[in-house]
Parts: C-alpha cells; structure tokens; sequence
C-alpha cells in the first residue's frame, strides 16, 4: 500500500515537473531574444542603451518577392518599426511610419482582409485611459508603405 502511494506521488510530481518544465521552456529567455539597432540591422552584441527586442515578425509576400515586417522595443518601451528581406538580409526603418514610430504599441496583427497589411495599435502612453489609436500599414508597395487611421479611443483601467 505505502509502495502504490509513492507511485501516485512520483507520478504527480512527474506530471507536475513535465507541465513546470513545458511552460518554461515556451517563455523566451534572452538567448534566444533577437536584437535590432536603431537601423534596424540584426546585432546581438549591442549594450542595453543601443538595442531593439524584437517583439513582432511576420513574413509577407508582395509582387513575387518575400519580405520580413518586424517590430523591436526599446527599454523604455517605444517601438520601431522595420523592413527587410528574409534573413534581416537589407534592412531598413520604416521611417515613412511618423506617426507611430518610436510609441508604445498595444498589439500588431495581419489584416485578416489583405495579406499585404498590418493593424497596428498605439497607445499614447502606459497609464490609465491613454488613448489608443488603430492603423492599417499596408505594404504591397514596401518602397512606399501606406499608415491609415482607422479608429482612436481610450483605455480602460
């Protein structure tokens, strides 16, 4: 009977440690963390003050080419918003994106409607009922991205 109990116990705990361990390894440690400059060209050796954490990356394809679209934040949580081809091969700002470059950013999603767009939305600022601002990036022509503002709100607590 006590032999039947600590193979209960050692299977729990087993279970318990594989679940523990599964979750972590889903989490992603700084390893494994990819880092982009202020230009937006991949570098892992840059100091904390120099550094993007890229925090989005989709791939997207336009005009028989591949691309990457991709998103890295800085320590104080404003974003930068990127381009380049697959590999970070060619990359560059998408400076044209004045109006949300360098903010703090809620969420990004692919446009269910349109595999060549993003929806992008913004917060002005990390406190209580800033206000939000949702935008549609497209970029089917990545040389000329187009920002249209959808909506603005404000947040909730």
């Amino acid at each position: 009977m006590i032999y039947n109990f600590t193979s209960k116990t050692t299977l729990t705990t087993g279970l318990t440690l594989s679940l523990i361990l599964s979750l972590f390894s889903t989490i992603p440690g700084n390893a494994q963390e990819i880092y982009v400059d202020d230009n937006c060209k991949q570098n892992q050796q840059l100091s904390q003050s120099e550094l993007f954490a890229v925090f989005h990356k989709s791939k997207f394809q336009t005009k028989g080419q591949t691309y990457w679209f991709y998103s890295g934040k800085y320590q104080d949580g404003s974003a930068i918003f990127c381009i380049s081809q697959p590999g970070f091969k060619q990359p560059r700002p998408l400076s044209e994106l004045k109006p949300i470059q360098f903010h703090f950013i809620e969420k990004i999603t692919k446009d269910p409607r349109n595999k060549t767009a993003f929806l992008i939305v913004t917060r002005e600022g990390n406190g209580s009922y800033v206000r939000m601002i949702e935008y549609r990036l497209t970029l089917s022509t990545p040389a000329k991205p187009t920002l249209t503002k959808l909506r603005t709100w404000r947040s909730e607590q």
